[in-house]
């Protein structure tokens, strides 16, 4: 009966969570559009740059948070401490933003002269970095909490306010990329002030002193649980952004706008789909760990939903890598087409990412983050080394093609090293037979769009496509891959 109506939660809260990917996909791609028209690449290479780099620090600094506060705040929940938790939880944040604020001065009074273009992105970024920071962190906290329904208002309403505060920005203020940057910012401080008092951020100065030794136990928990995560989530930015870097040292700005934004239609095509999913099926593990700690019971809940991703997941990934071209010119225009190319690659290469996040549970919920660690450092030195080789001579190919290699790896070491311990049990029956079904679907729908449909816009072409998730519906369900009937059984 728990499994059952676990999976009812589950069903329920991945259509919650639908939004919370949705609707900032859909306003990051309006922002896009609007980008690429009315700025070069050479300018959103710039910018791609700043946003990278206050996606790594912001994240460096908050993500080992909210993967602790998923791990252990259920175990305070669970003995009656929660008010403890968001008072140590609220002293944490602060600390972390004094002392970023400390180091920022610092270093920006020896920077000015390195910074160059980059300089009026300074200040605005380091704001943006401090409320990215607690947006996620408490975002994290919502989520735990299975609040699904605050999360994706929280998020949906985060977006829009971003649309609609960048264009008032860049119309009426300042016609330059530095307002997507204040407009993000702003959207972000405003969601943040009503989950201050869920976290009962007004009660954290209340008896600071008898709190101090309480709150000193309570960094120790998470940095002892965290710290490994600093150096995986360093791995994974290397995996995920660095090419970005290097692109630009060996070759040019503008190539690295046309990678970064073809790059952002591959992670839009796989994350849509199977990041509602994951979002509803992580904390509902990490509550259920509370009270099943069977290690049989886990691995076979985290072999159905890996059943369930391959299954969703895979005719997205061949219908994007169709259209890749036609949903390249759509978004971004012309000037951007010419990195459709990349879309497959990549798509390949976050399929096998994110498949890896099932596995990666078995580590988070064994509390081996360690290991996590390791195999994210062996992923990104083989990538780096790629990129190394590969940018120079193909460009922003060959930094597409060493980032989905080094995907592969890091899901390939957490199956391997799963078994000494909760061991992650992949369906290969069911990857096999999906795969098969969309590749044998891929043929005709290719020829459909080469010689049929080629005089066409490309959004007629696209629809024109759509009979192919028909027919692979209707063959998963032949070959007994259903998902939606696995989720009831």
């Amino acid at each position: 009966m728990v499994a059952l109506n676990g999976i009812s939660r589950i069903s329920k809260d991945t259509v919650i969570y639908i939004p919370v990917f949705l609707t900032p996909a859909l306003i990051n791609i309006v922002l896009l559009m609007t980008f690429t028209r009315f700025f070069t690449p050479m300018q959103y290479g710039t910018y791609t740059i700043v946003v990278n780099t206050t996606i790594i620090i912001s994240s460096l600094l908050a993500q080992w948070i909210v993967l602790s506060v998923q791990r252990y705040r259920p175990e305070y929940s669970r003995a009656g401490n929660i008010g403890e938790f968001n008072r140590n939880l609220n002293y944490l944040l602060l600390v972390i933003t004094l002392v970023f604020l400390l180091v920022s001065s610092i270093l920006y009074i020896f920077l000015p002269e390195l910074l160059q273009s980059y300089q009026i992105y300074y200040w605005p970024s380091f704001l943006f970095v401090i409320s990215s920071i607690y947006f996620m962190v408490f975002g994290g906290v919502y989520q735990v909490d299975l609040l699904a329904k605050h999360v994706r208002n929280f998020n949906v309403v985060q977006s829009v306010l971003k649309l609609v505060l960048t264009f008032l920005l860049i119309v009426l203020i300042n016609f330059d990329p530095v307002s997507f940057i204040w407009g993000a910012f702003f959207a972000q401080v405003l969601v943040i002030v009503p989950m201050l008092r869920y976290v009962e951020t007004d009660k954290m100065f209340s008896e600071i002193h008898r709190n101090m030794q309480s709150f000193l136990a309570f960094v120790k928990k998470l940095w002892t649980y965290g710290f490994p995560l600093i150096g995986w989530y360093i791995g994974t930015t290397i995996l995920n952004l660095t090419d970005r870097y290097m692109i630009e040292y060996f070759r040019s700005s503008n190539e690295v706008g046309v990678y970064s934004a073809n790059f952002t239609i591959a992670v839009q095509a796989v994350a849509l789909i199977c990041n509602p999913l994951f979002f509803a099926i992580q904390p509902l593990i990490m509550n259920e760990i509370q009270q099943n700690t069977s290690k049989a019971y886990i691995e076979e809940r985290i072999s159905l939903f890996t059943r369930i991703f391959i299954i969703i997941t895979m005719p997205f990934g061949v219908y994007f890598s169709i259209y890749r071209e036609e949903i390249s010119e759509i978004i971004l225009g012309d000037q951007f087409t010419s990195g459709a190319m990349i879309i497959p690659i990549l798509i390949i290469g976050f399929f096998a990412w994110n498949i890896g996040l099932y596995g990666q549970l078995t580590y988070q919920i064994a509390e081996r983050t360690k290991a996590m660690f390791y195999f994210i450092l062996v992923a990104a030195v083989c990538n780096f080394g790629l990129n190394l080789l590969f940018i120079p001579k193909w460009g922003f190919i060959g930094a597409a093609i060493s980032t989905s290699i080094g995907f592969i790896v890091y899901s390939c070491l957490l199956f391997i090293c799963s078994y000494n311990h909760i061991k992650w049990k992949i369906p290969w029956v069911a990857l096999m037979k999906v795969t098969l079904i969309a590749l044998v679907l891929m043929v005709p729908i290719m020829l459909v769009n080469q010689y049929v449909s080629e005089d066409m816009i490309p959004l007629v072409r696209m629809i024109i496509g759509t009979p192919f998730f028909l027919f692979y519906i209707g063959l998963v369900i032949v070959f007994r891959e259903n998902p939606l009937k696995q989720m009831r059984t």
